[in-house]
């Protein structure tokens, strides 16, 4: 009998919300990211341009909206996807902006695929974020500045997820991504992540066909597999450097990177047969 799945979505706990009563509401911020030709936020811990537009292709991917938590202390967003499969958790602390100021604390939420439309406009230049008067601004090299109109936040909180790690490892992002292209290259559906005798293995089978990857030595024991396309949604949300993925025996698959004190987390559930 196959083991109970985890999802991290499912037997989540609630996320914390800022104070109502002790807490002023936000009334502005502004955020400065630098401008950068190559993609990537973990190889050289730096955050440029390039990071947030990828962490942004993923929430598109995920969901229509997209809510950023501000405080002084940075930037988070927790974005679940519509089948509540898949997590993306990112914590932008203050220290990758080139400047922050944030008066107050709020929530901002605006439509996903606005920002990436707007952000893909940016290429490697650098951005400025501001919130006005029921509005984020996206400046560009300061010459450009667009405007999208902040949506109503959702009254569902995104969860803190629980997950059960069996296995570790730290691979090559550029490897992974690879990886995931020939698995459709294969047409497959599902992906198998198999760590045993201290090295993770990619295994993407159909009926007549298939490949295997090492992705790089392991940690423990473990074997699960998930579904091909939130893998490749995940991915995204990742530049260049290295990505740590840790699992279990049927349980969620959490993807990981981190830079100064923030981070990038992906949790996606295991596809049980």
């Amino acid at each position: 009998m196959a083991e109970t799945p985890v999802n991290p979505v499912e037997t989540a706990q609630a996320a914390p919300t800022p104070p109502v009563d002790t807490t002023p509401p936000l009334t502005k911020f502004r955020a400065t990211i630098q401008g950068d030709s190559k993609r990537g936020n973990s190889g050289n811990n730096v955050f440029t341009t390039d990071s947030l537009r990828s962490i942004i292709e993923t929430a598109a991917m995920f969901n229509d909206a997209v809510t950023f938590l501000i405080d002084n202390e940075g930037i988070r967003t927790k974005v679940l996807d519509k089948a509540r499969i898949a997590l993306l958790d990112a914590m932008l602390p203050e220290s990758v902006f080139a400047n922050f100021e944030a008066h107050g604390v709020g929530y901002v939420t605006v439509d996903a695929k606005s920002l990436l439309a707007v952000l893909r406009r940016a290429k490697s230049k650098s951005v400025e974020l501001r919130f006005e008067e029921g509005q984020l601004i996206v400046g560009i090299g300061g010459v450009r500045s667009f405007r999208i109109r902040t949506l109503e936040a959702s009254e569902e909180e995104a969860p803190e997820p629980k997950t059960v790690h069996a296995a570790s490892a730290v691979i090559d992002t550029e490897l992974f991504k690879e990886a995931l292209i020939d698995a459709k290259v294969m047409k497959a559906d599902t992906i198998k992540l198999l760590a045993e005798n201290g090295v993770l293995l990619f295994r993407a089978l159909n009926e007549t066909k298939g490949v295997e990857v090492r992705l790089g030595p392991a940690e423990g024991s473990a074997s699960s597999t998930y579904t091909l396309d939130y893998l490749v949604k995940a991915a995204k949300a990742f530049g260049d450097g290295v990505v740590k993925v840790k699992f279990g025996n049927n349980t969620a698959l959490e993807l990981s990177t981190a830079f100064n004190e923030g981070y990038i987390r992906v949790y996606i559930a295991p596809r049980i047969e």
